[in-house]
């Protein structure tokens, strides 16, 4: 369908969940932000993320989504969908891509929209937004990779190396050690083997990444590495978090929506993966590396792995060693 642009004034992204994923729905926003310069952009966002939005310039309303509130009965729905219909959305684009949130867009009354696909894998997460886009008749070539901060937010970060004796002039490598699943999380033993390997040969500073949840596996690196390290885990919001990333000379990560937030700023990064698919999950951007050993149970894509003997071997088969000479080819 060919777009009337001038009709277009009021639009809506639906971008739920999760943390990753919504990151990666970011170059999309800006494209749709810069092809429709004088439309209003609401953006319907998990509550727990909305932060990620609050400086943004390309959104002039944040919809905060709360699934046991807005739709976890029939009526909630219904009622939600009235509401979001009486916004008269000019055109509203599901980048959930799920069938819950096709009803609403269908619902929604807006005369363009997106469509729910089934995307061929693999292809880069990023790509497979711009491929829903694709549905609504959107077709942007040019890919904007931003993530959005504050002044506060940038001067948490470099109070923060201050505090910790670290110079934005040192070579500092962030580690993200925590990842939703723990089929996701590559061994602590090999996270701290890199960082004391790193701190010895490279005189690196080592900051670790994580919720006040995670802190737990940053003290055990810290503990095993032998060797002074910085723990950020529950020490900053998920923005300030973001600041401190676009500090490090490398990022080493696992699968996580930090470590695509690393991606997103540019930061080399080093991601490690056990039961995904690095080609559709993997870092979007150049100068990224990824590491995977696709043995025969893995990329499984489930959370918590099955096997009855040698365990997590998709993780654990990956070495220090090797991670830390990718570190080394890419770090600036």
């Amino acid at each position: 369908m060919d777009i009337d642009k001038s009709s277009v004034k009021n639009i809506l992204i639906i971008k739920v969940s999760a943390l990753g994923d919504i990151i990666r729905s970011f170059p999309a926003l800006v494209s749709v932000a810069k092809t429709f310069p004088e439309a209003k952009i609401s953006f319907m966002i998990g509550e727990q993320y909305k932060e990620l939005l609050e400086p943004c310039p390309y959104v002039s309303e944040i919809i905060p989504y709360r699934k046991r509130k807005n739709t976890e009965d029939l009526m909630g729905f219904i009622r939600f969908a009235l509401e979001m219909r009486s916004r008269q959305f000019d055109m509203v684009l599901n980048l959930q891509n799920t069938n819950r949130f096709d009803i609403l867009t269908k619902l929604s009354g807006a005369k363009y929209k997106s469509e729910v696909i089934t995307l061929e894998r693999p292809m880069n997460g990023v790509e497979g937004v711009f491929e829903v886009l694709r549905t609504a008749g959107l077709r942007p070539k040019k890919r904007y990779y931003e993530l959005w901060m504050t002044d506060a937010d940038r001067s948490f970060a470099e109070s923060f190396l201050a505090r910790n004796g670290i110079a934005a002039t040192d070579k500092i490598i962030g580690l993200n050690p925590a990842a939703g699943w723990e089929s996701k999380q590559w061994p602590v033993i090999h996270y701290a083997d890199l960082a004391a390997k790193l701190i010895s040969a490279d005189g690196a500073k080592i900051i670790v990444f994580g919720s006040g949840e995670e802190r737990g596996r940053a003290e055990e690196i810290q503990r095993l590495a032998g060797s002074p390290i910085t723990i950020a885990s529950g020490e900053t919001t998920i923005r300030q978090a973001f600041a401190l990333i676009r500090l490090c000379s490398a990022f080493v990560s696992n699968d996580s929506g930090l470590m695509h937030a690393a991606a997103l700023q540019d930061v080399p990064t080093a991601a490690i993966f056990g039961s995904t698919n690095p080609a559709y999950h993997g870092p979007a951007g150049d100068g990224h590396l990824t590491f995977f050993r696709g043995v025969d149970c893995s990329p499984c894509s489930k959370s918590v792995c099955e096997m009855d003997f040698e365990q997590y071997y998709c993780l654990t088969a990956i070495p220090a060693s090797e991670v830390y000479k990718g570190v080394r080819r890419i770090m600036r």
